[in-house]
């Protein structure tokens, strides 16, 4: 891994569950970097140390301790909220309201329970359109108000 130039040493703020398609890191820094290629790697733990890296016009991102590196961008314009009330996954067509007063929609069928109460939430431009993300599961959705 020589080849890589060290380029910041920072701590992702909060959980970190591995690399899969189109994850988002928020860092401790209040940047964010969204996998920009399909790997699957499961790791989780706690704010972990991640390494940003680069190698010629690429950015890369890794653990440290770890070999696993996967290419990331930064983005801008993340949209940070919570739900107002009960988070219960994704069923559909389900609408979500946030506590911002901004109402999202699911846009593409995608079945999973999971039980939050106001949890956060992180809406951000993926390479299928609008993503939000919420606690540790992910859907594309449309904003409707």
């Amino acid at each position: 891994m020589s080849d890589f130039e060290l380029v910041a040493e920072l701590r992702i703020d909060g959980e970190f569950e591995g690399f899969d398609e189109d994850m988002l890191f928020k860092l401790q820094n209040g940047t964010f970097w969204l996998q920009d290629e399909y790997k699957y790697w499961y790791h989780y733990a706690y704010r972990p140390t991640v390494e940003l890296l680069k190698q010629g016009s690429r950015n890369y991102l890794r653990v440290k301790g770890h070999d696993q590196v996967v290419i990331v961008r930064q983005i801008f314009g993340v949209i940070e909220g919570n739900i107002d009330g009960e988070f219960k996954g994704w069923a559909g067509d389900t609408e979500y309201r946030l506590t911002n007063g901004q109402v999202w929609k699911q846009a593409s069928y995608k079945y999973e329970y999971k039980y939050a109460y106001r949890p956060d939430v992180l809406i951000y431009e993926a390479s299928g359109g609008m993503t939000m993300f919420v606690e540790g599961t992910s859907a594309s959705v449309r904003r409707i108000a």
